[in-house]
């Protein structure tokens, strides 16, 4: 009953940066009152594996359904939880899995934060925030070949407000888990 699950325990700091200045290498853990960590735990149920035959060569990527529960613990308050879910697709054929096995993992859902993100405020001062955003995860991860169903995974946690669909802006976390598939 569990074969189609991977379960995952990480932990975020949350970054003063927009979601453009990390993609262009621009990381800054905030200290201040709206700083803090972000600790995650996700069950995702693999939905599909597909075969897709592209040039002579098969690949067989991967939608998943990530259930995650976070916890945030800000620098100036008590922690609060977080709720996300996404549909992810997930590439698993890379040349040099045989080396290093590697995923990529990148989705998209919906996050509802029982309370606002203070970053999310003091980046967006006198905007009207909202607890309902758009789950955006992004998951790279490392295992041995010989142990595939035990990986590290870096990842980045971004909550969008779409634009002015729920708001515009959003808040961004880095950070490191493991996740153990079976």
């Amino acid at each position: 009953p569990w074969d189609d699950w991977s379960f995952e325990f990480g932990v975020a700091f949350i970054t003063q940066n927009s979601i453009g200045d990390i993609f262009t290498g621009e990381i800054a853990r905030d200290t201040s009152y709206a700083g803090g960590e972000v600790y995650q735990f996700t069950a995702t149920k693999l939905l599909d594996t597909y075969e897709w035959n592209i040039g002579g060569h098969e690949f067989h990527p991967q939608l998943e359904l990530p259930l995650c529960l976070e916890i945030v613990d800000e620098n100036s308050r008590d922690p609060f939880l977080d709720y996300n879910a996404a549909l992810q697709f997930r590439w698993v054929d890379f040349p040099w899995n045989d080396i290093v096995h590697t995923t990529m993992g990148v989705g998209l859902g919906l996050s509802y934060s029982s309370k606002l993100y203070l970053m999310d405020v003091k980046r967006h001062p006198g905007e009207e925030r909202s607890h309902l955003k758009f789950d955006l995860p992004i998951h790279v991860t490392f295992a041995r070949p010989s142990h595939p169903d035990q990986q590290l995974v870096f990842y980045l946690a971004h909550q969008s407000g779409g634009f002015h669909i729920f708001d515009k802006g959003g808040v961004n976390s880095l950070g490191v888990a493991l996740r153990c598939s079976f």
